[in-house]
């Protein structure tokens, strides 16, 4: 990628991914989320962090072929928009949860689990734009005290299903997530 790219976090959140690449790669980033709260945790993440709030259904306002690294954590993907974005000698890192994902929790207090098809949905999604050039899987157990089981459940959707309130204790947890490495085609 030219010297003229950055890292951009589709999805960003409060910007912890987008700030520990771009200290590692030394490119500016641009955090993209829907939520202006969100934006601003994550425009004060790294000083070399700009953020933006937009839907990245409704066209994502970054300049085309602007990005070597393209993140998307646990985020809605537009592979469209994702394609567009990604500079030809770029690449897209997309992390999704893995059926083991948070089982204990899952179990415990009836969260949403991970579709069993979501690897043949994510090649579906991704096949005419992107070429999967690496896949990383990672597993471990994380010892979680009450505070953090609340903190998880209160995350992403199933913050709507799930009532964090009733956390009493810590737990064991699996943390089990697949990184994708994409090439644009």
């Amino acid at each position: 990628a030219d010297d003229q790219t950055c890292i951009v976090d589709l999805g960003a959140g409060t910007g912890y991914y987008l700030a520990r690449v771009v200290e590692a790669v030394g490119r500016p980033g641009i955090a993209v989320d829907v939520s202006k709260h969100a934006a601003r945790y994550a425009a004060r993440a790294h000083p070399r962090i700009g953020a933006v709030v937009a839907d990245a259904w409704a066209g994502v306002p970054v300049r085309g072929r602007a990005a070597s690294v393209l993140l998307n954590v646990f985020a809605p993907r537009n592979a469209r928009e994702m394609w567009r974005v990604v500079h030809p000698a770029g690449r897209a890192i997309v992390v999704v949860p893995e059926g083991e994902h948070l089982r204990e929790l899952i179990a415990e207090y009836g969260l949403l689990g991970v579709d069993g098809r979501k690897p043949e949905r994510l090649r579906a999604q991704f096949g005419g734009r992107f070429e999967v050039v690496g896949e990383y899987p990672v597993r471990r157990m994380l010892s979680l005290g009450a505070e953090e089981v609340a903190q998880v459940i209160g995350m992403g959707p199933n913050a709507w299903h799930a009532d964090a309130e009733r956390v009493v204790s810590g737990a064991e947890v699996t943390f089990a997530v697949r990184a994708y490495v994409l090439a644009p085609r």
